[in-house]
């Protein structure tokens, strides 16, 4: 105790908070981890909305913006007046024209090594996809699937038209 006060308390504003440096250095490392994590997780975002396009995340229909970002798994979905242009971390993009369904199967990208994988499944609809830094370092690491076929390879560019429901 010091000057009447318990040590490791300090006055701000004249009111006692209780410094746990040992507790508060974990919080904070813990913290700090999970906000990284959260951050980690976003593989792109929305650049280009127009008319009515949605995003659906975890069985839940959410609006999709300019500025949304994406996640794996995540499905972006246009309707008959919609379309998208969608923006990847490794700098790929992905086009949706109007009734388009494209599912973010798997994405993972390392900014160091250029080393990753990109595969995403088209269930309807015209889409285009211009192939970013993954292609430089790996040729095959974007994939197109369709429910009939599935594109990869040495090209930079690919663009699919599925007719459906």
């Amino acid at each position: 105790m010091q000057d009447g006060k318990p040590e490791g308390e300090i006055i701000l504003n004249k009111s006692y908070f209780r410094l746990a440096a040992g507790l508060g250095g974990a919080v904070l490392l813990c913290t700090a981890a999970s906000a990284f994590a959260q951050a980690a997780v976003w593989v792109g975002q929305i650049k280009v909305s127009r008319g009515i396009v949605v995003l659906e995340r975890g069985g839940q229909k959410l609006p999709g913006m300019v500025g949304v970002r994406l996640k794996e798994n995540d499905v972006i979905l246009t309707e008959a007046n919609g379309s998208a242009g969608l923006m990847f971390n490794d700098n790929s993009t992905l086009s949706l024209g109007p009734n388009a369904e494209v599912v973010l199967e798997r994405y993972a990208y390392d900014s160091t090594t250029y080393l990753g994988a990109f595969d995403a499944f088209v269930k309807r609809g015209a889409v285009s996809i211009e192939a970013g830094n993954l292609a430089n370092a790996q040729p095959e690491a974007v994939r197109v699937k369709t429910p009939q076929a599935e594109l990869k390879g040495q090209a930079r560019s690919f663009a699919v038209n599925v007719e459906g429901k």
